[in-house]
């Protein structure tokens, strides 16, 4: 190769190198949530506006899946209505590795996964998304409205 492409590959790839790494610090900008509900404000939304949206329900350790009929939807409907700002905390130190269960609910623009580890903890996030998942200690829910218990119910452990 001659010394003008030499220097020609060096400049292309100067100019890959700093704009390569412009692009990585504009996504890093926005790494914190606004508020640990987040993802919460969005899936109460939805299921607010829409009356109609899919509930299935996954157990993690046989991988057994249960769809939910109306009547058990409005458990998650209830579920999210009853929430409270208090509720929302931290990643819990002693949150297990995988959850027991894992609810899917579907609605026409969005999906979330409700992961629910135990009685106590559950998390959301959607799909695909780009923080980190809310987190809910369920203590002071109900325990007609405890996504645990709908789903030991739907699907019995």
């Amino acid at each position: 190769m001659s010394k003008k492409n030499y220097i020609l590959l060096i400049i292309i790839s100067f100019l890959f190198i700093f704009t390569s790494c412009s692009n990585v610090s504009i996504l890093n900008k926005n790494k914190n949530k606004k508020n640990n509900f987040y993802y919460t404000n969005i899936v109460a939304k939805n299921v607010t506006l829409e009356h109609n949206y899919k509930c299935t329900i996954v157990d993690t350790n046989f991988y057994k899946e249960k769809e939910l009929n109306s009547t058990d939807c409005t458990v998650v409907t209830n579920f999210v209505k009853a929430l409270n700002t208090k509720y929302f905390i931290s990643k819990p130190k002693n949150l297990p590795n995988k959850p027991i269960y894992k609810m899917f609910l579907t609605f026409k623009k969005d999906k979330f996964v409700i992961n629910v580890y135990n009685q106590k903890y559950v998390s959301i996030h959607p799909w695909d998304g780009y923080y980190e998942m809310d987190f809910i200690d369920m203590s002071n829910i109900p325990s007609s409205y405890n996504l645990f218990n709908l789903c030991n119910y739907i699907i019995p452990r």
